[in-house]
């Protein structure tokens, strides 16, 4: 059955009718392998049958192209062997008569050999065309062989006057190359193309092959499968109706998946017929994305003609070729061809396609993806090509592709050897941004083997601060190889460049020694400026012992700002060592309360990370951005910048979490959210880092104060006090235990010991001499200070505050003097909450205004009576019989309201009584709670 064949079957009657007539033609059918060309060549010898046409038949093979003259011998052999035949004339059977005793073994004939049986075709042709037309088909003229090509295109330049068609079959873009066969396609008269099926004509076949009950989806899956391409359409519906499909919908997985496997067994059958188009698929698959037509060709070994024909059997099913000439493969045609090679064989390939691309001059990146399919390296050359791709992947960001291409390079590096310490340092270089952990390991197999001390000092140098103080193995053998280099003042240029980084990371490594931080304030005096400020090694050592001298409290604020300001005025912000500087610096100035000085600073450094694609880096700017926020009562920005800082942090990296975390940590500790307190908590449960302990040691503080817990809340604050002092960590701006140990200690009538935290708090707070701490301090002691001394301190409070750029800690001490003076001044004490509530708004804090500092609730001020605020009668009655605990429901039946009013009630309720809900309900009515 032909379908859709209604223009190429006119076509072919027309043809049979004029050569019948005594005109003789050649006739060309193309198309797509599968698209039906053998069927037309077949429908070609029924017409000439049906007008009494002798029908000679032959076809070319790819297995027989070395058989000389075998497809002459497939036209002629059936004719000469019936002698009494009368149409054949005796010259022709003589001039043909070699060709009986030939074999596929048989050298070619003479030229003059050949020479005879041209005329003689030619003869016998003449001699049959005589008593009736001769109808003479050729399927696959690409594959015939060079001799029965040379005796077609004879006779295809002497038809005229002869009855004879000749019918040939030539896939699209075969014997492009083919002088012969060119010649012969020229002289066609009539085409006809076998064109693909319509969906439509598909569906026909598919009723034949299910019924005419089939789905039409089912028929569009396989039209879409096979591209409507007859022979694969039977093929595919064969195997359908052997696996009992019915043609319906939801068959048409099920109809996928056979036509993937079919195909790709065609695939494979063209790979053995035709060893060509094998090659050209396994260097397209090799090259991946470099695979150009160019060096598939070259990398494949086949001549251009091959290649050009290997191309045309693949392109369209299983290649697509861009407009760059870039050859793209089909996910199935790389399943076939991986299956088809050994390893030998792929990395063979591999290792050939690497060559190919060194030659022809690509990046090394590109040469290293090969490689990594090798085996074995060969030599030093493939190792340093590797290497040289490691450093590429640095240079763009890829510190993965980089481990990557290196790890790969010392499969092959004897254990021993002084280029595999090389490259275990530039490994761990890379593995820095990755695996810290595995970087220090690699750092620690590199080190004995390195020739220098210089050498080792150099690897170290490049450990990061916070990977320098993650446990003993690195700070000891940082430690090792600072006392074998000697101390920087002994030495000088490049040597006391590295003596100062790895003083730097002792320092770090200490920074929880009490007895190493004593001296740090001492080193920090000893530096002194050259006569372009300090080197980019000694910012860094003053990064650590500023740090240090901030943490002891022996540096004060004034001083933290002057060493910080020269350090960010020398450190360009997009220098690869500005890592340390960008963990410290921001950080002390936002301490000091003077993070503007840094804010350009910290621009430029964001802009920098984010051309270099570094998240960890970002991470690391906005949580100081956050830090600098906060330092200025801005919670709202400060909540952004320490959300998105965190959310961008490495969970699996401790070095580049501590910071988001402390950012995330102190904004959920001012503003008392409870959510990102538990999530912060969550993301740092079991770390080691002693700034991380306070910080959850704090956060755990708040929730239980929050829950009414306040020995628990208490608990938390004083472990954390304990530690910090164990360490020597006294200064109160980073973690504020002290003030929340002084309110919760006030809240449980323990008074003498929370004016001993507050006063103490004070000092420390007087000593740092940031006016915002100090403002705090002043709030603090007058929280646990009764009358007019508390009033007092709460005043100069106010007063220093003012002249700070801080609102949030500004408005709780407006908030918290306002609520002092509502009995003695009442006209002060509602400008002063007036004041405190457009600050807490301001700032992001308008809970301030309805519940003043949640840490202190449900809040029970022992020093002072307990003052009951003012509810109206409805306000009194919902919340009495609410602390009962009747539901919102049951109230508004029993009071004969809306449920929404009594909603509206109890929140007006809880903002007079400065309680969070329900829950606090009894206590602050001084009624028993429970049903009636």
């Amino acid at each position: 059955m032909l379908l859709e064949r209604e223009a190429e079957l006119a076509v072919l009657e027309t043809a049979v009718s004029e050569v019948d007539a005594g005109t003789g033609a050649l006739l060309l059918i193309d198309g797509a392998a599968g698209a039906g060309g053998t069927a037309l060549l077949r429908h070609l010898a029924i017409v000439g049958g049906r007008h009494g046409a002798r029908v000679l038949r032959a076809g070319g093979a790819q297995l027989e192209r070395g058989f000389p003259l075998g497809v002459v011998r497939q036209l002629t052999l059936p004719l000469l062997a019936a002698p009494d035949d009368g149409d054949i004339p005796v010259v022709a059977r003589k001039m043909l008569g070699a060709l009986l005793g030939g074999s596929a073994q048989d050298p070619p004939p003479e030229m003059p050999a050949i020479a005879t049986v041209l005329h003689g075709l030619h003869t016998l042709l003449v001699g049959l065309g005589e008593a009736r037309t001769v109808v003479l088909l050729v399927d696959d003229l690409h594959w015939a062989d060079e001799l029965s090509l040379r005796a077609l295109a004879f006779l295809t330049a002497r038809l005229r006057g002869m009855r004879v068609l000749i019918g040939v079959v030539l896939q699209d873009g075969a014997g492009t190359r083919d002088p012969l066969v060119q010649e012969i396609v020229r002289a066609a008269r009539y085409r006809v193309r076998a064109e693909p099926l319509s969906v439509a004509a598909t569906g026909k076949l598919v009723g034949a092959q299910f019924g005419s009950g089939y789905d039409p989806e089912f028929a569009e899956a396989c039209h879409e499968i096979t591209g409507g391409s007859p022979k694969e359409l039977r093929t595919l519906l064969g195997r359908a109706f052997s696996h009992r499909l019915g043609g319906r919908a939801g068959e048409c997985e099920r109809v996928h998946a056979l036509g993937g496997s079919f195909r790709q067994e065609r695939l494979r059958f063209l790979f053995r017929r035709d060893p060509a188009v094998e090659a050209f698929g396994r260097a397209v698959v090799v090259l991946g994305a470099h695979a150009r037509l160019n060096l598939a060709g070259r990398l494949s070994g086949i001549d251009p003609g091959g290649c050009a024909a290997a191309r045309a059997a693949l392109e369209g099913t299983w290649v697509t070729v861009t407009p760059e000439r870039t050859v793209v493969p089909e996910p199935g045609l790389v399943r076939v061809v991986e299956e088809s090679m050994t390893a030998a064989e792929a990395a063979a390939a591999h290792r050939a396609a690497a060559e190919l691309l060194t030659e022809c001059g690509f990046p090394p990146e590109d040469v290293a993806v090969q490689l990594l399919q090798v085996d074995t390296l060969r030599d030093g050359r493939e190792i340093e090509q590797l290497r040289s791709a490691a450093v590429a992947a640095r240079r763009r960001g890829a510190p993965d592709a980089a481990a990557r291409y290196l790890r790969r390079a010392l499969l092959d590096l004897p254990p021993g050897s002084a280029g595999r310490a090389r490259l275990l340092v530039e490994l761990a270089a890379a593995e820095l941004d990755l695996d810290p952990g595995s970087a220090v390991r690699h750092l620690a197999q590199a080190a004995p083997l390195l020739p220098t001390v210089r050498d080792r000092a150099a690897a170290v140098s490049w450990i990061p601060l916070a990977v320098a103080a993650s446990g003993p193995l690195v700070s000891e053998l940082v430690r090792d190889v600072a006392e074998h280099l000697g101390p920087a003042g002994s030495l000088d240029g490049y040597d006391r460049e590295l003596a100062l980084r790895l003083e730097a990371r002792t320092w770090y490594a200490g920074l929880d020694d009490p007895g190493r931080l004593a001296d740090a304030h001492r080193r920090l005096a000893e530096l002194r400026n050259g006569p372009f400020g300090p080197d980019a090694a000694e910012r860094e050592l003053r990064s650590v012992l500023l740090l240090a001298g901030m943490l002891t409290g022996r540096a004060d604020a004034t001083e933290t700002v002057r060493h910080a300001t020269e350090i960010l005025d020398h450190e360009p912000a997009h220098s690869g060592r500005a890592w340390s500087v960008l963990r410290i610096v921001p950080l002390l100035l936002a301490v000091a309360e003077r993070s503007d000085v840094a804010r350009p600073w910290l621009a430029a450094a964001r802009e920098h990370a984010g051309r270099a694609g570094s998240p960890a880096a970002l991470a690391q700017v906005d949580a100081q951005q956050a830090l600098g926020l906060l330092s200025r009562g801005d919670l709202t920005a400060a909540r952004d910048y320490a959300v998105r800082a965190f959310e961008a942090a490495d969970p699996g990296r401790p070095d580049t979490l501590v910071l988001p975390a402390m950012a995330l940590g102190s904004v959920a500790f001012s503003a008392r959210d409870k959510v990102l307190a538990v999530r912060v908590l969550e993301a740092t449960a079991g770390a080691g880092d002693l700034s991380l302990f306070a910080v959850r040691r704090s956060l755990r503080g708040m929730l239980a104060a929050g829950r009414g817990d306040v020995e628990a809340a208490l608990a938390q604050f004083l472990d954390c006090g304990r530690r910090l002092d164990r360490a020597g960590w006294q200064n109160p701006v980073l973690y504020p235990w002290r003030p929340a140990a002084a309110v919760l200690s006030a809240r449980l009538g323990r008074l003498d010991e929370a004016a001993r935290l507050a006063e103490e708090y004070h000092q420390r707070a007087a000593a740092w001499g940031s006016p915002v701490l100090l403002g705090r301090a002043l709030r603090i002691q007058a929280f646990v200070t009764e009358g007019e001394h508390g009033i007092r301190r709460l005043r100069e409070s106010v007063e220093l505050l003012d002249t700070a750029e801080n609102g949030f800690e500004l408005a709780k001490s407006c908030l918290e003097l306002g609520e002092r003076l509502r009995e003695t001044d009442p006209g002060e004490a509602e400008r002063l909450l007036a004041r405190g509530h457009r600050l807490a708004e301001q700032c992001g804090a308008a809970w301030l205004a309805d519940h003043g500092d949640g840490l202190f609730l449900p809040a029970e001020r022992t020093r002072v009576p307990a003052r009951r605020p003012e509810l109206t009668r409805g306000e009194a009655t919902v919340a009495e019989l609410a602390a009962q605990g009747r539901t919102n429901s049951q109230i508004a039946v029993e009071l004969r309201i809306s449920r929404r009013a009594v909603e509206k009630h109890l929140t007006s309720s809880y903002r007079k009584l400065r309680i969070e809900g329900r829950p606090d309900l009894a206590g602050a009515l001084g009624v028993g709670s429970g049903t009636r």
